[in-house]
């Protein structure tokens, strides 16, 4: 493993300094604590998120017991705690946003697409997670009957496992709600993907006008009518799913005078290998049955990547107790995990994604800063 130090170090670097330079030239991003240069606190954070560390105290305990450590950081001197703390907390985060957005675009450029490239070319999933914070701490965070925390709102490309867009909601605003304020218009042409708490044929019906399409599990108690049925194959999903119809739909009654009414709507009934059945409601008439109810399977790789963001980079432990605080440790988090979507190939086989993370931020620490 030894020879293999070296190299880390300099292929994070090679893929994080020219972007953090460039960022930091951007006019009014980097005016902001003389002696701490937001170049420094960003290479700060984001060792602070491929270490694990449990607190910034830790990662800022490291940082000062480890000779030339600061330096090999940009600083031509060290930093206090309070110092680190306060700049976590308070620091504008459009450097950051300016960061991640420059690394999305780099994967989209060179990130492999997955195997199932044709199916899920232009499908992206929306959803949310909950982050938990201090009511104590962070009373602006709690609303009423809600806990106190916020919601992410996550837009992923499923081809590349790339977040697209993202937005920060408390929780008393529903993901119904949140998906009302997302700009349609970069959506334009794309499947959406989403669940239960985004439905209603008022909301289909906005996506619709704005070109995009959608799979959705269909409510229970939503109103349809059947207008025409097409012929099923016996071809089951890789799954294991077995579709059981595939009709043409009126979603909606006339008789709510607040409802909206959406005609040649899709719904598909299928039956998984345990025998649950389950009915999807879509725009899309080009695809066969079965690959509708393929799609429902692959909403669950937000989850997976919403357990990576908070049990392996540490998503659940935000930098500070402020709302600014919160954003800047998405943003981040989001960074480290581009990082290492870009190095994924440079990881041997035998090394995790989280020890590989612990890898890349040790051998910058401990290699010269040309190194």
């Amino acid at each position: 493993m030894i020879p293999v130090l070296p190299a880390c170090s300099r292929t994070l670097r090679r893929l994080l300094t020219p972007r953090i330079r460039a960022a930091a030239k951007t006019p009014g991003v980097a005016r902001y604590r003389k002696h701490f240069p937001v170049t420094a606190h960003c290479w700060i954070l984001v060792l602070h998120v491929l270490l694990a560390s449990p607190s910034l105290r830790q990662t800022h305990a490291l940082l000062a017991n480890l000779p030339g450590a600061f330096a090999r950081l940009g600083l031509d001197r060290g930093i206090s705690l309070s110092q680190l703390a306060r700049s976590s907390t308070s620091r504008p985060s459009a450097y950051f946003e300016i960061v991640l957005a420059d690394l999305i675009a780099q994967a989209k450029r060179t990130v492999i697409a997955d195997a199932s490239w044709r199916l899920l070319r232009r499908v992206q999933i929306v959803d949310s997670t909950f982050i938990a914070l201090s009511a104590k701490l962070s009373p602006w965070s709690r609303h009423g009957r809600f806990p106190a925390g916020v919601r992410l709102q996550t837009a992923l490309d499923l081809g590349r496992h790339l977040p697209r867009q993202l937005r920060l909601t408390l929780t008393a605003t529903n993901d119904h709600e949140a998906l009302k304020e997302w700009d349609l218009e970069a959506w334009q042409g794309w499947t959406v993907l989403i669940d239960l708490g985004y439905d209603g044929p008022k909301q289909f019906a906005r996506l619709r006008e704005a070109g995009v399409s959608f799979v959705c599990r269909l409510h229970p108690q939503a109103p349809y009518r059947i207008t025409a049925s097409r012929a099923v194959s016996a071809k089951t999903t890789p799954e294991g799913d077995v579709v059981l119809s595939d009709e043409t739909i009126t979603l909606g009654s006339p008789n709510n005078r607040n409802g909206t009414v959406l005609p040649d709507l899709r719904l598909v009934r299928s039956r998984n290998r345990h025998g649950i059945e389950q009915a999807f409601v879509t725009d899309r008439v080009d695809l066969p049955a079965f690959e509708i109810v393929r799609l429902s399977h692959y909403r669950w790789r937000i989850e997976l990547f919403f357990h990576f963001l908070k049990r392996q980079l540490g998503l659940v432990t935000p930098l500070g107790h402020s709302w600014a605080a919160v954003w800047l440790t998405v943003l981040v988090v989001l960074i480290v995990a581009l990082v290492l979507l870009l190095l994924a190939a440079d990881r041997p086989a035998t090394i995790s994604r989280s020890s590989w993370a612990h890898l890349l931020g040790l051998t910058t620490l401990l290699a010269p800063r040309g190194g």
